[in-house]
């Protein structure tokens, strides 16, 4: 009863071999980029040069993927802590009460 949860947890989604996530913004930033520089440059850019910077940089993320298999999880956990935080009493340093 228990194995198809302890799998899901233990298995972080991959999309060939990458973490997922990031793997996903990986793909929509090299695509913003190559539409915003086509569109900049008409006619100088080609985008069969985007999957050699596509490719590189997907095989760095299956390194660093096989190295922590559950590193989107660790930036998708660390996002609401790094907007800065208020300080409720008048101190130094970032304390939420003291």
């Amino acid at each position: 009863m228990r194995e198809p949860i302890l799998k899901k947890v233990s298995m972080p989604p991959t999309l060939f071999w990458a973490p997922m996530y990031i793997a996903c913004m990986n793909f929509i930033m090299q695509m913003a980029i190559m539409v915003i520089l086509m569109g900049a440059f008409p006619g100088e850019i080609n985008p069969l040069t985007f999957i050699f910077t596509f490719t590189v940089v997907h095989v760095i993320l299956i390194v660093y993927g096989a190295r922590e298999p559950h590193i989107s999880k660790i930036f998708q956990a660390r996002g609401p802590f790094l907007m800065p935080t208020r300080n409720v009493y008048r101190s130094r340093g970032h304390k939420l009460a003291s």
